[in-house]
């Protein structure tokens, strides 16, 4: 069972301006929702109907509340790269969200980091890597196939801390873990340090990142956007399912050794007003230690012109724009809910099932940036005899109410009408993908049908 899964990313991947990985995953559970508002869900549990935000069902939702819950609590990876930026304690913050900012219940560290090291309700289907001899170190380390460790407290631990309006602290290694003591309950009780959440499925897919370009939400050298192939997996029958993508981006100076030496805490700065130790300078032949400015912080301010004489000449200072947390960072984007079902019995198991669905929306150009307006995914299917066809599509009620288009404003619907066929003959893989005068529908008749249905 085939899904094309086509994206774009504005930051170039596969070419050597920066070094650039994605990963793709999905989830699915129970209570996985769009919800009916584009309002974020609460962290404040009595804000939700009845306390419980799990199954206040006006609020979307993909991980729960105790996920985030635990993250808010647990200690952030001290092990980390972050730079100069002010670091808050807990696993919500990162060196990109320092401040702690909350996008639904997912877990900032858990996002910004992949693979992680603490059990996620995400399995994973495919990671594209700038360096593919990386590709034995992801499948080892996915959660589809290893147990992740976590510090498992009393249950209702956190509830009791909150109850009381207490704020709690969680451990995030087994030796912290096992080396601590927490009030609950009126006594003293030691946490454990359990290991689980294999899927105990096949390890993800793993290539080299496609080709793209900079700051270009389009095709790629092909002429179609980048697309994976996913498998939809047969062990897997649920009704709320999401997929999401996350693409690393990090720059030159961050890989010039190409990760021989890890970038890790030991490059942080040791006071708010001092430099990162990633060296700038001896890629640009001055000495580590110089007075030119060459050094990897916020904003640094360089000499570009090495005067002999600066007393009689004008110094020529240049600010370098840089935020120390965008160079290497993550992206991320989600999809709204969908589900898998069981293959139809009439259809053989051995059977290729193809997707065909509808991308884009309503309005024009400018408005659907950086979608697209109305198209087929895939653009260009081709099928072997004996293969099926599962043509789906959504349409919605949240588009801007001012996008171009007819229709109810702020509504989003489409439908698959079959055109005549092409007017010249294909003679390439590449060419004659298209025909000319072929925007009026075909006049459906006893010898042409739409996807076996006769105009009868």
């Amino acid at each position: 069972n085939f899904c094309y899964s086509p994206r774009t990313n504005q930051h170039s991947c596969g070419n050597p301006n920066n070094f650039c990985e994605l990963v793709v995953q999905y989830m699915c559970g129970d209570l996985v929702r769009d919800g009916t508002t584009t309002n974020t869900i609460p962290e404040n549990r009595f804000q939700c109907d009845r306390a419980d935000c799990n199954n206040d069902m006006e609020y979307g939702m993909h991980e729960n509340y105790e996920y985030y819950k635990e993250c808010r609590a647990r200690q952030r990876n001290k092990g980390l790269y972050t730079a100069d930026q002010n670091m808050k304690e807990e696993a919500h913050s990162t060196r990109q969200n320092n401040n702690g900012n909350r996008r639904g219940y997912e877990c900032p560290e858990e996002r910004d980091y992949y693979p992680y090291w603490h059990p996620t309700p995400w399995r994973d289907i495919v990671v594209f890597t700038n360096e593919p001899e990386r590709c034995n170190y992801y499948k080892k380390e996915s959660q589809n196939v290893k147990n992740k460790g976590y510090c498992k407290y009393p249950d209702n631990f956190l509830a009791f801390k909150e109850a009381k309006g207490q704020k709690a602290h969680m451990m995030n290694n087994k030796e912290a873990c096992e080396s601590t003591q927490v009030e609950h309950g009126g006594e003293m009780v030691t946490p454990k340090w359990v290991e689980t959440g294999s899927w105990n499925s096949a390890a993800p897919d793993c290539l080299a990142s496609p080709w793209s370009r900079d700051n270009h939400h389009g095709n790629n050298k092909g002429g179609y956007m980048n697309s994976y192939q996913w498998t939809v997996p047969d062990d897997i029958i649920h009704k709320n399912c999401v997929m999401r993508l996350r693409y690393n981006i990090t720059s030159g100076e961050m890989t010039n050794n190409r990760f021989v030496e890890p970038i890790n805490h030991e490059f942080n700065a040791e006071a708010d007003d001092q430099p990162t130790k990633i060296d700038i300078a001896t890629m640009h032949g001055l000495p580590v230690e110089n007075d030119r400015g060459y050094y990897f912080k916020q904003d640094p301010v360089v000499e570009v012109f090495n005067f002999e004489n600066k007393e009689h000449n004008k110094k020529l200072d240049l600010e370098v724009t840089l935020n120390t947390n965008q160079f290497g960072r993550t992206f991320e984007d989600r999809t709204h809910v969908f589900e898998i079902r069981k293959r139809p019995s009439d259809i053989p198991a051995n059977a290729v099932i193809h997707n065909l669905n509808v991308r884009g929306k309503r309005g024009n150009i400018v408005q659907t940036y950086p979608g697209v307006e109305y198209d087929f995914q895939p653009n260009i299917l081709e099928m072997n005899r004996g293969d099926y066809l599962h043509a789906q599509w959504t349409g919605a009620n949240s588009n801007p109410g001012n996008n171009a288009g007819q229709g109810r404003a702020g509504t989003d619907r489409s439908n698959m009408v079959l055109l005549r066929e092409r007017t010249w003959e294909k003679e390439g893989e590449e060419e004659g993908h298209g025909c000319y005068a072929c925007n009026y529908p075909v006049i459906l008749s006893d010898d042409i049908n739409f996807m076996g249905l006769k105009k009868e």
